[in-house]
């Protein structure tokens, strides 16, 4: 065969496979109405925030994602330079990198407002931690004293720290709090502000103050778990650690207002139960209020609380049920204890509109959760000694 006729095989080969390749849908779609400064076919954007001011010829762009990097771009067809200042978000073409589209600044669907009906009346044996926080919190939250606080020129703490065991009430009583002083609560859990992307967990801070600030009413930012970025900094960054500081040092540069405009009307409130491995530089910017596990009368203020609603025999004695619970039970576990009791009795009655909880079915709800058979959330780790070294190991 000659060298000719080997080649012509070869491209027949090439030809064949070329043909074979399947393309996603959205790539051979035509548009109809064609973006003079995006291509042509059906493709995604990518995000991206402009970061310098027009030199004369190009604009700076940082994209984000897995194209993450700074670009130079052209001014688009149909905007100015002015249109196009540092911090605008635009769309960019994934191919060229070409500005489509200035993303407008719009509401993020991740960070709406938590609507809640909790009042400080769903919550029992607290009363010391709830006056601490009417006190300066609700300060804030209300304009008459936020304008006396004001003209006092009181300069008071807007970053707070609950700190207390898994289920102790930390979480119910901030959405008591805005609940109570009709504020927004923009809530999320620190595990969700890490992200695989360096950077982007920062950004994610940055929106969500950013939302916070741009609400009409007073607005409370509640992170819970916030050790998770907010571990003492190390010398050897593994395994993730220099994205949870970048992370960590955009939400310090929130608390102090370097990237707010005036006297905004939010305020911080985080949530622990290691406070031991948090970071100094966060612990400093805080007011520590400790949630405890409740005592004696607050576990009887507890256990009030959530049978209010229950039909009780008249055996029932609260400060009985209240003695039998382990010094280590908390609220949680005693609305637990509460609600399976109320199983409990449901389950003695054939006719379950007669129901009424009895002593027993609570002395099998507390057996029950003593030997782990109500699936109660356990802190295997609450005991051991971790040494900051394991953050992220």
């Amino acid at each position: 065969m000659s060298e000719q006729n080997n080649k012509d095989l070869e491209k027949d080969k090439e030809d064949g496979k070329k043909q074979r390749v399947q393309f996603p849908q959205y790539f051979q779609q035509q548009t109809k109405d064609k973006n003079p400064n995006g291509t042509t076919l059906k493709t995604p954007v990518l995000r991206g925030v402009i970061v310098s001011e027009f030199d004369g010829s190009r604009i700076w762009v940082e994209a984000s994602g897995n194209m993450k990097g700074r670009y130079g771009v052209e001014v688009p067809q149909g905007y100015n330079p002015e249109d196009l200042q540092p911090g605008t978000e635009v769309a960019l073409d994934p191919n060229t990198f070409k500005i489509t589209d200035v993303v407008e600044k719009v509401r993020d669907s991740e960070f709406v407002p938590v609507q809640t009906k909790t009042t400080f009346q769903d919550i029992g044996g607290l009363d010391h931690v709830i006056k601490s926080l009417n006190s300066n919190v609700g300060a804030q939250l209300d304009s008459d004293k936020l304008d006396k606080i004001q003209s006092w020129g009181l300069d008071m703490d807007k970053s707070i720290l609950l700190i207390g065991r898994p289920g102790t009430g930390k979480t119910h009583l901030v959405k008591a709090l805005s609940n109570e002083y009709d504020a927004d609560m923009f809530m999320i859990n620190g595990p969700q502000l890490v992200e695989k992307f360096i950077g982007e967990g920062a950004k994610k801070v940055k929106r969500l103050y950013e939302q916070a600030r741009a609400s009409d009413r007073p607005a409370i930012v509640f992170i819970d778990e916030v050790d998770a970025i907010a571990k003492k900094r190390l010398d050897d960054r593994r395994h993730g650690g220099e994205e949870v500081e970048r992370t960590m040092s955009q939400l310090l540069s929130e608390l102090d207002g370097l990237d707010s405009e005036g006297d905004d009307n939010v305020i911080s409130i985080f949530a622990t139960n290691t406070p031991d491995i948090m970071d100094p530089a966060l612990l400093n910017r805080t007011s520590a209020i400790e949630v405890p596990v409740p005592d004696m009368e607050a576990k009887k203020e507890i256990l009030q609380v959530h049978t209010r609603k229950l039909e009780l025999e008249d055996d029932i004695d609260i400060e009985l049920v209240a003695s039998e619970l382990d010094d280590d039970f908390t609220g949680r576990d005693i609305k637990q204890i509460a609600r399976q009791a109320a199983v409990n009795a449901l389950e003695r009655f054939e006719d379950v509109k007669n129901a009424k909880v009895s002593m027993a079915d609570f002395n099998e709800a507390i057996k029950d959760l003593k030997e782990g058979n109500l699936g109660v959330e356990k802190d295997f780790l609450g005991n051991e000694n971790r040494h900051p070294d394991e953050m992220f190991a």
